[in-house]
C-alpha cells in the first residue's frame, strides 16, 4: 500500500504571500496633511470697532490702501507670531492714528491750562473772572477747531468729534500732571491759600478734566458739522 507522496503535503506556497499584507503605501500619505500654504491665519481680523475707527480717521482715498496694508501685516506677521497679543497690537497702531489727529490741540488746551494754573500761583489776581473767560473761550475755540479741521481732512463727522473729544483727554491730563507739578514746588500755606480762591484742588484735578470733555463734546459736533459741510460745499463748487 503506497504512502501519500510528500507533494500532497501543503506547499509552502498555498500559505500566505507577504505581499497580501497592506501595503505601507496603503497608509495615508503626508500630502493628504493640510498644507501650510492654506494659511490658517487668513480669516483674523482684528477688532471691528478697531477697524472703524482706523478707516473713519483716514482721508477718503487712503482708506481702503492704508488698512488693507494693516489688516495684510496682522494676519500675515503678527497673528503667527504674537497669537491673542495681535489685537492690542492692532488696537496700538489705531491708537497712533488717533494720536497724531488730536495731539496739536490736545497739548494747546493742556499749555493753556497749566500757563492758568502758573499764573494764579506766582502772580495771584484781585479778580479771577478775566483769566477764567480767556481761558474758556480759549478752550471752546480749540475743541471747535479741532473738530473742524479733522473732518475737513477726513470728511467725518464722527472723526471730528473723535479728535476734539480725545484732544480734551489728551489735555486733561496734561493739566492734571502740570498741576501736581505746580503743587509739589510750590505748597506754603500762602500758595495753597491762593489755590483755594481760585477754586481749589478739586477743581484742578477733578472738575476741570470733566468739563472739558463736556465741552469739546459741545464744540466738537459743531466744529465736524462745519468742516464736513464745508467739504462738501468745495466738492459741488469744483
Amino acid at each position: 500500500m503506497n504512502t501519500p507522496h510528500s507533494d500532497a503535503r501543503p506547499h509552502s506556497d498555498a500559505r500566505p504571500h507577504s505581499d497580501a499584507r497592506p501595503h505601507s503605501d496603503a497608509r495615508p500619505h503626508s500630502d493628504a496633511r493640510p498644507h501650510s500654504d492654506a494659511r490658517p491665519h487668513s480669516d483674523a481680523r482684528p477688532p471691528r470697532w478697531a477697524e472703524a475707527i482706523l478707516r473713519v480717521l483716514l482721508k477718503p482715498h487712503d482708506r481702503e490702501s492704508v488698512s488693507g496694508d494693516l489688516l495684510e501685516e496682522y494676519r500675515d506677521t503678527i497673528v503667527p507670531t504674537r497669537g491673542r497679543a495681535a489685537d492690542l497690537w492692532y488696537i496700538r497702531q489705531v491708537a497712533w492714528y488717533l494720536l497724531r489727529a488730536s495731539w496739536m490741540w490736545g497739548t494747546l488746551i493742556g499749555a493753556a491750562l497749566v500757563f492758568r494754573y502758573l499764573l494764579d500761583t506766582l502772580v495771584p489776581p484781585a479778580d479771577y473772572s478775566m483769566r477764567a473767560s480767556v481761558l474758556s473761550w480759549t478752550i471752546l475755540c480749540v475743541c471747535m477747531l479741532a473738530g473742524f479741521v479733522t473732518a475737513w481732512r477726513t470728511r467725518s463727522i464722527r472723526a471730528g468729534v473723535l479728535a476734539s473729544t480725545t484732544s480734551a483727554t489728551i489735555a486733561a491730563i496734561l493739566s492734571i500732571v502740570g498741576a501736581a507739578m505746580m503743587l509739589a514746588m510750590w505748597h506754603d500755606p500762602a500758595t495753597l491759600e491762593e489755590w483755594r480762591r481760585s477754586g481749589g484742588l478739586g477743581e484742578a484735578f477733578i472738575d476741570v478734566p470733566l468739563i472739558l470733555i463736556a465741552l469739546s463734546l459741545m464744540m466738537g459736533i459743531p466744529g465736524a458739522a462745519l468742516g464736513k459741510g464745508m467739504t462738501r460745499r468745495v466738492t459741488l463748487s469744483g
